[in-house]
């Protein structure tokens, strides 16, 4: 089944690599550069999945987690970041984030965590 994924992230050659993953699972790829582009597709689009950075120009990744938890509890959502700390990775959880990919990460671990996330029913 042909899922929708949200890709957040400002740096361009991530953003490409993920999106020509998520195609070639077989989904289709919805991007955003910020939080607030991001938070306006979500509203918009109602994507399936939404894999964010947590450092975004404008927002964080744990604004779009908040705002995917308070408005699509549903959605899961994969934070990802370069910035791996234990704290950081409790804040992803409190903060609505389902999954948490430290990065740089393989595109075998992106696929398996995109496939765990739509594979695994939210509760809401």
């Amino acid at each position: 089944m042909t899922r929708k994924i949200l890709l957040i992230d400002d740096e361009p050659d991530m953003l490409s690599t993920c999106a020509r993953l998520v195609k070639r699972l077989g989904h289709d790829c919805l991007t955003a550069h910020d939080g607030p582009q991001a938070i306006k597709m979500i509203d918009e689009q109602h994507p399936d999945l939404v894999v964010t950075d947590l450092h975004l120009p404008t927002g964080d990744g744990f604004d779009v987690s908040r705002y995917v938890r308070d408005h699509q509890p549903r959605t899961p959502v994969i934070l990802m970041t370069a910035y791996h700390t234990q704290e950081t990775i409790g804040q992803a959880i409190a903060n609505g984030a389902t999954a948490y990919l430290s990065k740089p990460f393989s595109n075998a671990d992106l696929s398996a965590e995109i496939r765990r996330a739509l594979e695994t029913p939210q509760s809401s």
